[in-house]
């Protein structure tokens, strides 16, 4: 079967389809969606703009998540229809109702659920014949090292129900991994001694080092013992090693590849050569973990047989 994955960005929810035997074609404006994909063997990415272009191949699933930054809680601004992502979610389901695919998977910022328009599109797609329903997950229930919690539409056409695929999905939950389980790869491991293994020299954090107790600015120390926390950009809130100026570990956020690790992504996973830090930490702050998205495609390809 064949899946296409609008706004695909790094490839967090395209790569469990793929390695759940998907055939997967990606799609996002991010120009470097196309390089992961093929770097790390996801499938085919195309660069387009999904607000002005329409996607026209047939396929048997679409997922995505459209950018959810009208909906954060950490944008505080041009919040739902101020923001110019807004209209994106319009092109999911626009682009659900003209390819008419068997099955699709949405993602996103709890706080999306509240919103009119969503309950208009939901109902939307009802009425077009599909069984669709949504529920809040935590990737930790399955198996990630991060507790980060999302909003997840499924719906099936052709008299499947949504329900059979949550019920499913709820039989494969499992333990959670702790953040030192995901980081204990790196812990000594130098600085760009491995792909992605790499940090900002931040001159503040010494400084502000009162802030890592109290969790003010959304700084904090990681836990070694827990799931992190959810976690935005980590060049912007500064998300502390859990060993962070003890046994041998320098005072320092975690890596590029911790926090890669820490959502799910497998250890041979890259990034193209050149690509900035804080690029690579945003993407990953926006990515779905992999080992979500791969009990989702699991469990999608259980329902449809």
């Amino acid at each position: 079967m064949n899946v296409i994955d609008l706004f695909a960005g790094m490839g967090g929810l395209a790569i469990g389809f793929a390695r759940e035997g998907f055939g997967v074609i990606g799609y996002d404006i991010n120009p470097l969606s196309w390089k992961i994909f093929r770097i790390n063997k996801i499938g085919e990415a195309r660069v387009q703009d999904l607000s002005k272009k329409r996607v026209t191949e047939r396929a048997d699933i679409v997922t995505g998540g459209p950018p959810c930054r009208p909906w954060s809680c950490i944008n505080i601004t041009r919040r739902r229809s101020k923001h110019p992502d807004y209209r994106l979610l319009d092109s999911f389901f626009s682009h659900v109702l003209e390819i008419k695919p068997v099955a699709f998977l949405l993602e996103n910022v709890l706080p999306l659920k509240s919103d009119h328009k969503f309950e208009k599109w939901m109902d939307r797609v009802r009425k077009s014949g599909y069984s669709t329903e949504f529920r809040v997950i935590k990737y930790s229930d399955f198996g990630a090292a991060t507790s980060r919690r999302r909003l997840i539409v499924a719906g099936f056409a052709d008299g499947v129900s949504v329900e059979e695929f949550f019920f499913k999905l709820e039989e494969l939950r499992t333990e959670s991994k702790t953040v030192m389980e995901a980081i204990r790869p790196f812990i000594h491991i130098e600085k760009k001694g491995f792909p992605d293994h790499e940090w900002p020299e931040l001159k503040t954090i010494k400084k502000y080092e009162r802030y890592y107790r109290t969790g003010k600015f959304g700084w904090y120390r990681l836990d070694p013992d827990r799931p992190a926390p959810s976690f935005g950009n980590v060049m912007k809130t500064y998300i502390l090693h859990p060993l962070a100026g003890v046994n041998g570990v320098p005072l320092r956020v975690i890596s590029i590849r911790e926090a890669m690790s820490i959502m799910g992504f497998d250890n041979d996973f890259r990034f193209p050569d050149g690509c900035g830090m804080s690029i690579r930490y945003q993407m990953v702050a926006d990515a779905v973990s992999p080992v979500f998205s791969r009990v989702c495609a699991k469990t999608m390809k259980k329902v449809l047989k």
